[in-house]
């Protein structure tokens, strides 16, 4: 097992709702429940992370049985199939991120995009030959691009230099740059389907290796899921 920031990354994350959460609770624009609806959503990412962790650390994701199931095409969106399935469930949970989303100056999810830099870690590794270097050429260098923007736009944004639906627009891309690109990436890397065709050493397998698994099936959703809730609340303010 080899270092790797991901965990990290999603400490990162956590902290990032949990202050968001506990600024919104002592400023009374939270009641009691709403915050605890929100622990509740990270509860179930952790508890996600943890289950996911100890299924590739167990070797099931890189089984012959498993691989069959084409899992690149679905497995990275087990966790935003969970929170878009919470928020369209619970009103409680629904009403609390708005609340928290509108209540928080919106540079703030450009600063934590800022995160996504890390992606060039992975593209060191696809060079050391520990990557696929089809998936990190087609996915983890648009990612750092990303991460990189944010970068740049978090000073412009912060002196209101852009409009809402510009930065709306801008999640939207950091949306786009995974969703349109890294599920079918990464499933052609995989055997046991119809459509393993980058099957130079490593492949794709090596992003369901423990810790690297951490990336497709948490962390990178996680900033997607960022992505949306801030898209949404800014193409809904007026122009």
């Amino acid at each position: 097992m080899s270092f790797s920031t991901l965990p990290f990354l999603f400490i990162l994350q956590l902290a990032f709702w949990i202050g968001l959460t506990r600024v919104a609770r002592h400023r009374r624009q939270l009641t009691n429940g709403q915050a605890l609806s929100i622990m509740a959503w990270l509860v179930i990412l952790v508890l996600w992370g943890i289950a996911t962790s100890a299924l590739s650390i167990c070797g099931v994701y890189t089984s012959p049985a498993f691989l069959h199931l084409l899992p690149g095409l679905w497995l990275p969106m087990i966790p935003i199939i969970l929170s878009a399935g919470l928020y369209r469930a619970w009103p409680v949970f629904s009403e609390a991120i708005q609340r928290v989303v509108t209540g928080t100056p919106t540079h703030a999810f450009i600063l934590i995009q800022i995160l996504r830099i890390a992606a060039i870690g992975g593209v060191y590794k696809a060079t050391q030959g520990l990557m696929p270097a089809m998936f990190t050429a087609v996915v983890g260098i648009p990612d750092f691009l990303f991460g990189l923007s944010a970068l740049i736009l978090a000073g412009t944004a912060l002196h209101k230099r852009v409009t809402s639906r510009m930065l709306g627009l801008w999640h939207i891309a950091g949306i786009a740059v995974i969703v349109t690109t890294a599920p079918f990436i990464m499933q052609l890397g995989l055997p046991g389907g119809p459509w393993y065709i980058f099957q130079n050493l490593p492949d794709s397998r090596a992003l369901l290796e423990f810790p690297m698994v951490l990336a497709p099936t948490l962390v990178v959703p996680f900033f997607i899921i960022i992505n949306a809730i801030a898209a949404h609340h800014l193409l809904r303010k007026p122009l």
